[in-house]
């Protein structure tokens, strides 16, 4: 069920300031939301996340000179659902144009964080249906698309492919397989991981990014090769190839999946750790190095990749780059941004909950509580599902969204819930087995 929440809260702990097309949610400076429980608002969150049924009649996706091509998708469970990403797009004034397209789009990562949550809730059913819809949108040569139309409208934009997208996805139906020891998707898995081996660059041994591309927002080009690595992919992949080989021992052994996630770790550090700073660096192209620094490739979900790998020193430094080098204040609230130097002016929520996360793992409980406590409070002010920025900017909208809400859950059942790690679990060399699901 979702929760709806006035646009102008009655108590006056939300404040929306407006000009022209803009808008921004302004952190209280006192009140309830100034503090806020983040057990309750947790448990208020969960309860917003929105999936519906998906049965379309007929799937399709545009292909070359804009022409519709049919996607003949795999059997569908009659239960089926698809997650609705931005689930109340009306909900700000101040969106960009044609945002409301998004209102009945399911972004594929998304399916995947939220078939992960209800996973480690033991909710087999619900993130059964979820999967069922991932399983029959996987394409035959093992990918997924990018997102689809929840809706009657069929749409799906299978040929926009990235290694991340498809990495989660095996990573939620490795963690399912796991958890409920049920291999109803071992084949899935096996040919999600067996396209993510195929990407495998041979000079550096990192995975190249993907297909396809949007040249504006009415021209897309299938044909374009993405053969460049991102490192955010390749943090992706890592925890997909640990989960996969524990979920799988046949999978495991065909791909040799322990000695390829060594080897990305090799990769990895040869190619986009730059010690000198105690961060990792953007991607790279080729032999041409992106130093950019990203929110989360740099620091945060790098954290928890650090972490994983046993370089706890590592996980520090990252966090302490991020705060030096991504801190900003957005309308009162202490956020990172998502690129050094680079706009938009505005708080990466979604990468940004990974830092109490880490710093959990690190041992530094009541720092902690601490990083979480901006997030609570974001929910109570703006209400649930969190937005994903405060302000509207371009790729980062200031409305409710799935995504920063599902990594909310992880951090507060955690940080606060005193839960055993579940998201990015993994640690290198460490399986896990059948006594210790």
């Amino acid at each position: 069920m979702t929760q709806k929440w006035p646009r102008a809260l009655a108590w006056g702990l939300l404040v929306v300031l407006t000009s022209g097309c803009s808008a921004a949610l302004v952190r209280p400076d006192e009140g309830e939301c100034r503090g806020a429980d983040v057990a309750t608002w947790a448990k208020r969150a969960a309860a917003s996340l929105v999936t519906r049924p998906y049965r379309p009649a007929v799937i399709y996706d545009v292909g070359r000179q804009g022409l519709s091509t049919v996607f003949r998708a795999g059997p569908l469970d009659p239960d089926a659902r698809a997650v609705v990403s931005y689930p109340d797009v009306a909900r700000f004034p101040g969106q960009g144009p044609g945002f409301d397209r998004v209102q009945d789009r399911s972004f594929v990562y998304d399916d995947a964080l939220v078939a992960l949550w209800l996973t480690s809730r033991g909710d087999r059913d619900g993130a059964r249906r979820i999967l069922s819809t991932l399983a029959a949108l996987q394409r035959p040569d093992g990918a997924w698309g990018f997102s689809f139309q929840t809706g009657r409208d069929g749409f799906y934009n299978a040929g926009y492919v990235r290694a991340g997208t498809v990495a989660w996805v095996v990573y939620a139906f490795a963690r399912y397989a796991s958890k409920f020891d049920e291999m109803r998707w071992s084949s899935t898995i096996d040919r999600g991981v067996a396209w993510l081996v195929r990407q495998h660059d041979p000079v550096t041994g990192l995975v190249s990014a993907g297909l396809g591309r949007w040249v504006s927002s009415d021209v897309f080009d299938p044909d374009w090769v993405g053969s460049f690595a991102s490192t955010e992919h390749q943090l992706d992949i890592w925890f997909a190839f640990q989960a996969a080989q524990q979920a799988d021992p046949a999978v495991a052994s065909r791909w040799q999946l322990a000695r390829a996630a060594q080897a990305l770790v090799a990769a990895v550090d040869a190619f986009l750790w730059r010690a000198e700073e105690g961060r990792y660096v953007q991607g790279i192209a080729g032999t041409r190095i992106d130093e950019g620094s990203a929110l989360d490739a740099s620091g945060t979900w790098a954290a928890l990749y650090d972490v994983a790998v046993g370089r706890n020193v590592r996980s520090d430094s990252a966090l302490q780059w991020v705060e030096a080098h991504h801190g900003i204040d957005v309308q009162g609230w202490a956020g990172l941004r998502p690129y050094e130097g680079l706009p938009p002016d505005t708080w990466f929520v979604e990468a940004s909950v990974a830092v109490p996360l880490a710093l959990s793992r690190l041992g530094r409980r009541q720092q902690a509580l601490e990083a979480l406590q901006p997030f609570a409070d974001l929910a109570c002010a703006g209400g649930v599902p969190l937005v994903y920025s405060p302000v509207w900017a371009t790729d980062f909208p200031f409305s409710p969204a799935t995504a920063p809400t599902v990594w909310f859950l992880f951090a507060a059942a955690e940080v606060v819930g005193g839960e055993a790690p579940f998201l990015w679990s993994e640690r290198l060399n460490v399986p896990i087995g059948p006594a210790a699901r």
